[in-house]
């Protein structure tokens, strides 16, 4: 698991989820209040509204799980692949890292800062 950190308490769900589908672009399916299926495959269930699904592909198996926490003035944002463990290793280096630069790249959600 990676996560961003923004130097601010008031990032919304809604502005990640805004930085993530311009970041990504439309191949990325960004569906914000979901999280992934236990196993990996089948259709993200209903989540919390600080829980974001992102995924790719058919069958949208290459996924990643994004949660939002807020604390002490500042965002984490933790970027988790998802899967069973062959997919959940090609899921680190593919959609989970795709996430990961697209949330340290966007603007709107400010100076942030990444680890893992």
């Amino acid at each position: 698991m990676s996560t961003v950190t923004i130097p601010r308490a008031d990032v919304t769900s809604d502005e990640v989820s805004a930085a993530l589908s311009e970041g990504l672009g439309p191949r990325y399916e960004v569906q914000p209040g979901m999280k992934a299926p236990l196993l990996g495959w089948g259709e993200p269930e209903e989540g919390q509204p600080d829980d974001i699904v992102v995924g790719s592909g058919t069958g949208r198996v290459w996924r990643a799980q994004v949660r939002i926490d807020r604390q002490a003035g500042q965002t984490r944002i933790r970027v988790a692949p998802t899967g069973l463990v062959w997919i959940r290793l090609i899921n680190t280096f593919g959609v989970a890292r795709k996430v990961r630069r697209a949330l340290l790249a966007a603007p709107d959600l400010g100076p942030a800062s990444g680890s893992g």
